[in-house]
């Protein structure tokens, strides 16, 4: 899977490309913004987040071994400590009017959980965020759920499978149900296929580790041609690890050339409006601090912190930040 993976990025995608066929709905808007986005990939950093990911609520309906949610069970929390949707909108107003982008409706939690999801979806394209997307698990995702999310407009979604068999499955995702996410994930591409939408596109994801390693090449042959992408991840090591976790053992070297483009696209809001230079687990050790106004994001993305932060992914030196470090080489430490 190396050719697919970029020295700036932890997951290669299969079928990339797929993002341009965006540009037919939304014309020339998406070709700046996806020039843009290649840009920060290249670790070239503009004036705001080019992408925001708000995390809408700390919680998650599985307890996957390889997740520090899981490893911490009272984050999990409930609607009280929820992202409030008057704070989202100005958040997303003051982002706009910078030229924001992208946002990602979750960070790692998981965002179906929320059945106020879609208002969040439109609230966000109506105000002119022009790529709005979500990761889940797909336990949630049923058929009244899917419809929402095809006529939401929703950009694109990703669904984290990272099995071939049940047996594989049980072990990566704990409390979840495969026959029930693939089933999920095709009524989701047949819903969209019934009202004519190119959106949401439809990426499957496999995190790599010990248990799952043998079925990496049978995902990826089997999905490539039923949905748009294909994401492989490297497995990063969780700031919380259950004791089932298994390392991955060829992750757990050093990569040589490895510079992370995360704190030069996107900045992370958490439940409890801590910002993070970076969406893996290791960001929560890397807060910038809290968010008082929205006017901050931007004191925020050109702070002393992210900056020097930059500076040493830049240099090629990543592993002289212990937190990126062991983001990168993966094991469990």
């Amino acid at each position: 899977m190396s050719k697919i993976l970029k020295s700036t990025e932890l997951t290669g995608i299969v079928g990339r490309s797929e993002m341009d066929k965006l540009e037919s709905v939304y014309g020339e808007r998406w070709k700046k913004y996806r020039a843009r986005y290649e840009e920060t990939s290249n670790l070239i950093k503009g004036d705001y987040p080019i992408q925001l990911d708000i995390e809408l609520n700390a919680s998650c309906n599985l307890r996957c071994p390889m997740c520090p949610i899981s490893a911490e069970s009272a984050k999990g929390k409930g609607p009280k400590t929820w992202f409030p949707f008057e704070k989202y909108k100005r958040i997303i107003d003051e982002g706009v009017k910078h030229g924001l982008c992208a946002l990602k409706l979750n960070y790692i939690n998981e965002p179906l959980i929320r059945k106020d999801l879609i208002r969040f979806i439109e609230y966000a394209l109506h105000a002119g965020v022009l790529d709005v997307y979500l990761s889940t698990n797909g336990v949630l995702m049923d058929a009244d759920f899917s419809e929402k999310l095809v006529k939401s407009g929703l950009t694109r979604v990703q669904i984290s499978i990272d099995a071939t068999t049940q047996s594989v499955y049980d072990e990566m995702r704990p409390g979840g149900d495969f026959d029930k996410v693939i089933e999920n994930t095709n009524t989701l591409l047949k819903i969209r296929a019934k009202n004519n939408s190119v959106t949401p596109l439809v990426r499957v994801n496999f995190v790599r580790t010990d248990i799952n390693e043998h079925q990496v090449e049978e995902f990826t042959k089997y999905w490539q041609d039923r949905v748009d992408m294909v994401g492989i991840q490297e497995f990063i090591s969780p700031t919380k690890p259950s004791k089932n976790v298994k390392s991955k053992t060829s992750t757990n070297k050093a990569k040589s050339g490895f510079r992370c483009s995360f704190p030069f696209k996107q900045l992370v809001l958490t439940n409890e409006m801590e910002v993070l230079p970076c969406c893996t687990f290791w960001g929560e050790e890397l807060s910038l601090g809290k968010l008082e106004t929205p006017e901050q994001i931007i004191e925020f993305w050109n702070g002393d912190k992210i900056n020097s932060l930059r500076e040493t992914h830049l240099a090629g030196n990543y592993a002289d930040i212990p937190e990126c470090k062991q983001c990168v080489e993966g094991g469990l430490g």
